[in-house]
């Protein structure tokens, strides 16, 4: 059955007469959608696209209350030079997948990718050393499972930050060398990841959501902290940002087209909600070192039960998480959810009344392959798809936007969706999920299998559905190393949806 849900829409929501040309009929909001006096223009935009790019696809609705775009974005070395070319970037993003929705009166939610923050730590001319070695022979794959060329990235990027390191080991310290290099690049983050999308929120009147590795930070304008700190790039500067504890969790952040909070270091002005990852991931727990969020007691709930936005209680599962149930689809759910996290993290939320499930992802290896489930993208819908689906659960929707691209010897692949429960699109599925291999696959994934009208928008893959065999040769074409004409040709592009209840 079915759980009930509370009913969580806003008050103050009323119908506006004006219908958009794509048949929507906007309501009035408190924020809406705006064009900032900053904009690149389009050729910029353009030229920052890469080879393979396709216009957001979505699904309009008559009587929308929240119009949700999901960015499947490509990483690209090209794209962190420096602080104004990642701005660009991401700016484009929204201009050439936000803004032609844009409609007077219907609140806009941006959802940005897992980790998108990451590459920005080869910002700059501290960053310019691992920026060649993605152009270097050391990019090459040494296999799926050792990305030997990530270590060296993060080797040549330690160096860089070995001032700014030591000085937090004296003040914070002892700090895990794993992760001291995300402490030390707290300026790098807090200018890069955080003001440029806190700026797009701001600038733009929308919601926005998007991932880092980070500790949490304060602004200071301290001679002692700007000569410690300060990016060398920059010459002078009047203030630096510095990390006040060396715990640094992967964080989606949630924020809003207002400023609610002038004493917070900017960045976090407009800030409405940090959601700590829990639990982590093999990578992000013994190569990276990074800190878990809450899993029991009052702070776990807190982390879980998400933030309101135009009526609609979003809840943010970062990647893992999202495959956290605590049993298979369709069996009831732990007596507890709550109680730890770990392994029941959407059951929690699920009882803590979220609607919309936030997915950010960036899935570290190839899509078309077998996993330890089996076929990848079979295994994905036990979290896009089953977060509407499974009859003890009453999750509305879904945003899963992907992250794609190869990071020097690791790839970044999958296809990004938009999820309903109930959905009446045209039925869709994830490349290779009309097949399944006894012996391969895992039985309790049978009932993934097929084209589900719950997928309302979903992005293509490279290359049309196939046998998995041939999927698969694909997926080894575009991984790092392989020297074929695919290598890295991921698809940029994103999905849309509008949200009602």
């Amino acid at each position: 059955m079915r759980l009930a849900r509370p009913a969580l829409l806003a008050a103050g929501l009323l119908l506006n007469a004006c219908v958009g040309p794509d048949g929507t009929a906007p309501r009035t909001a408190t924020a809406g959608p705006r064009l900032p006096t900053e904009r690149p223009d389009a050729a910029t935009c353009a030229s920052l696209r890469p080879s393979r790019w396709l216009p957001a696809q979505g699904q309009a609705e008559p009587d929308a209350h929240l119009r949700a775009v999901a960015f499947q974005y490509k990483q690209d070395v090209r794209h962190v030079l420096s602080y104004q070319s990642f701005r660009a970037k991401m700016r484009c993003l929204v201009e050439d997948h936000a803004v032609p929705l844009m409609r007077p009166g219907l609140p806009m939610l941006l959802v940005f990718n897992e980790d998108i923050g990451l590459m920005a730590l080869a910002t700059g001319s501290r960053g310019a050393a691992v920026r060649a070695q993605a152009a270097s022979p050391v990019a090459a794959p040494a296999g799926d499972s050792l990305p030997a060329g990530i270590l060296a990235a993060l080797g040549l990027l330690n160096a860089a930050y070995a001032p700014q390191a030591l000085a937090y080991q004296a003040r914070l310290g002892p700090i895990d060398p794993r992760k001291q290099l995300f402490v030390a690049a707290t300026d790098t983050s807090a200018r890069a990841f955080s003001q440029t999308f806190s700026d797009l929120a701001r600038d733009y009147g929308v919601y926005v959501v998007a991932s880092n590795n980070q500790p949490r930070y304060r602004a200071s304008r301290d001679p002692v902290d700007i000569a410690l700190f300060a990016d060398p790039d920059l010459g002078t500067v009047d203030e630096v940002y510095v990390a006040t504890t060396a715990t640094v969790t992967n964080q989606t952040l949630l924020w809003g087209p207002q400023d609610l909070h002038p004493e917070a270091p900017r960045g976090e002005t407009n800030l409405l909600f940090r959601n700590d990852k829990v639990p982590l991931t093999d990578i992000e727990t013994t190569l990276l070192g990074l800190d878990e969020g809450p899993a029991s007691g009052a702070a776990a709930r807190a982390n879980a039960a998400g933030h309101v936005v135009e009526g609609f209680r979003l809840g943010f599962a970062t990647s893992l998480p999202a495959f956290q149930w605590g049993s298979d689809y369709g069996q009831p759910p732990p007596v507890d959810p709550c109680a730890d996290v770990r392994g029941s993290y959407m059951t929690c939320m699920n009882s803590l009344g979220v609607e919309v499930v936030v997915q950010a992802e960036a899935n570290p290896g190839r899509w078309g392959a077998d996993v330890a489930g089996g076929w990848q993208p079979l295994e994905w819908m036990n979290s896009t798809w089953r977060t509407v689906a499974d009859p003890y659960a009453g999750f509305l929707y879904n945003l899963c936007p992907h992250l794609v691209g190869n990071l020097l010897d690791l790839p970044f692949d999958g296809q990004s969706v938009i999820a309903k429960r109930g959905g009446r699109g045209a039925p869709a599925h994830y490349v290779g999920n009309t097949e399944f291999i006894n012996g391969t696959d895992l039985e309790a994934y049978r009932p993934y299998l097929g084209a589900k009208p719950e997928l309302i928008a979903l992005a293509p893959w490279v290359s049309p559905d196939a046998p998995r065999a041939a999927l698969a040769a694909t997926g080894t074409a575009l991984a790092p190393g392989s020297g074929e004409p695919l290598e890295n040709d991921y698809l940029e592009t994103a999905v849309w949806a509008d949200l009602i209840r």
